[in-house]
C-alpha cells in the first residue's frame, strides 16, 4: 500500500539505527545560537534538526560515534551530560502535562479517594509516587486491573502498569495538592496527552 503524503510527515530516520519512525518514537535535537546541541522535545523549533530514538542509549551511542556533528554537517557543541537533560526534560514535560489533566479534572489523587473512585469510575493510569507503601500500591493495583479487565477495556492509550517514577514533591506540585502519594488518571483528552508522555519518559529511562 502506498503511503499518504499525510502519514510520511510523520516518520522521521533516527541518526543511530538509521530506521524511520513514528515522530512519536523520536526526539528532535536543534543547535542554539551557540551551535549547542539541545533537546526539542515538542518538535517545534525552528532551525534544521536531527532526530534520535527516544531512548537513552541511544543518545550516548550518538554521542561516542559523533553522530550529531555528522547529522548536522559540522562541528557541533555537544554537552556531556546531554543523556540527563533529555531525561529530566521529559520528566518535566509528563509532569507539566499531568497539571493539565489536573485542571481539566481528569485527576484523582489520594488513596482513599482514588479506591473509591476504582469502584465507580474507570481509570485508566496509576500513578504512585517512589516512596509509596507497596502494600497500598499493590491493593490499588489489583483493583486497577480486575477493572479494567471486567470493563475490556483495550484501548491502545491504557497503560496497566502503573507509573512510579516521580517523587511525592512532584506530584503534589503538579496537582496543587499536599502530599500526593497515590493517583488516578480519567478517561479524556489532557488524561491521554499526559499518559503519552509519562510513556515516552518511562521508555527513555529504562
Amino acid at each position: 500500500m502506498t503511503k499518504t503524503k499525510e502519514s510520511q510527515t510523520q516518520q522521521r530516520r533516527c541518526i543511530v539505527t538509521g530506521q524511520s519512525l513514528a515522530k512519536t518514537d523520536l526526539i528532535r535535537y536543534v543547535l542554539d545560537p551557540d551551535d549547542t546541541v539541545i533537546p526539542d522535545i515538542k518538535a517545534k523549533l525552528p532551525g534544521r534538526g536531527v532526530w534520535v530514538s527516544a531512548e537513552q542509549a541511544k543518545v550516548k551511542e550518538a554521542v561516542k560515534r559523533k553522530l550529531f556533528h555528522r547529522g548536522f554537517a559540522k562541528s557541533v557543541n555537544v554537552p556531556p551530560e546531554l543523556g540527563q537533560l533529555v531525561q529530566n526534560v521529559l520528566k518535566e514535560a509528563a509532569l507539566g502535562r499531568l497539571k493539565m489533566a489536573k485542571k481539566a479534572g481528569q485527576v484523582v489523587n489520594g488513596y482513599t479517594k482514588l479506591m473509591a473512585a476504582l469502584e465507580k469510575e474507570t481509570i485508566i493510569a496509576l500513578l504512585h509516587a517512589d516512596n509509596a507503601s507497596q502494600a497500598e500500591s499493590n491493593k490499588l493495583d489489583h483493583k486497577f486491573r480486575t477493572n479494567l479487565e471486567q470493563k475490556s477495556i483495550l484501548a491502545p492509550i491504557i497503560d496497566e502498569k502503573p507509573f512510579n517514577s516521580f517523587k511525592t514533591q512532584e506530584l503534589s506540585l503538579a496537582f496543587g495538592a499536599a502530599n500526593v502519594i497515590h493517583a488516578g488518571l480519567k478517561q479524556g483528552g489532557a488524561a491521554d496527552a499526559a499518559i503519552k508522555a509519562m510513556l515516552k519518559h518511562r521508555s527513555y529511562s529504562l
